[in-house]
């Protein structure tokens, strides 16, 4: 092949319309490093001052602390309306039972004054009495019909019985020169029922 048939066939070949540099892959080389490269130190941030140090730890101990009450003062509610809320359950349920068993107890105490021979009602009142002045000269009144029940209660004391239809049945009363008493078991068993639901329940009367 001669130069000019080369030339003829170079003539023939259109020219590119792009630089061939356009036409290749563009890659991402990073740079050449190595040992002996050069490095740029970067340095830390400076810390905090000791002043700065012991202001933030003050500042953290009391927003600890400030914290800390505020749990102890929610957990101290939570723990009143419990409270509160078991006393309100305590009271509807002990209430009307203390009620219940206090109407129990009178009705047996009622039905005891009723079968219960009055000499041994007037017994320990008269037993009461002496304990504390044995020898001191005294009057004790009573109704007509509880003049034998008392002689018998009485016994050899130094007690005398007088009568009074005007004295309630079952009551009497004992006094001397410096001393009363005035005792009605009728009279006494509404308070009796009243002590019972107060010591069931834990109110003060």
């Amino acid at each position: 092949m001669t130069d000019k048939t080369v030339q003829a066939f170079l003539s023939s070949v259109p020219t590119p319309t792009r630089p061939l540099g356009e036409l290749l892959p563009s890659l991402a080389i990073p740079p050449a490093t190595s040992p002996w490269s050069p490095r740029t130190v970067v340095e830390p941030p400076p810390g905090p001052s000791p002043e700065e140090i012991a202001a933030l730890t003050a500042e953290a101990r009391e927003a600890g602390r400030a914290a800390g009450l505020a749990e102890t003062a929610a957990l101290r509610e939570r723990l009143a309306a419990l409270l509160a809320a078991l006393t309100e359950a305590h009271a509807a349920l002990v209430a009307p039972s203390a009620e219940l068993v206090a109407d129990a107890a009178s009705c047996v105490v009622e039905t005891w004054l009723e079968q219960t021979h009055r000499s041994a009602l007037f017994a320990p009142v008269v037993r009461s009495w002496l304990a504390l002045a044995p020898d001191e000269p005294a009057t004790v009144r009573v109704h007509p019909d509880d003049e034998a029940a008392m002689v018998e209660a009485i016994g050899d004391a130094s007690l005398a019985v007088v009568t009074d239809p005007r004295a309630t049945p079952g009551a009497l009363e004992i006094r001397s020169a410096t001393r009363e008493l005035v005792h009605d078991w009728a009279a006494r068993l509404p308070e009796l029922r009243t002590a019972l639901v107060a010591a069931l329940t834990g109110m003060e009367t």
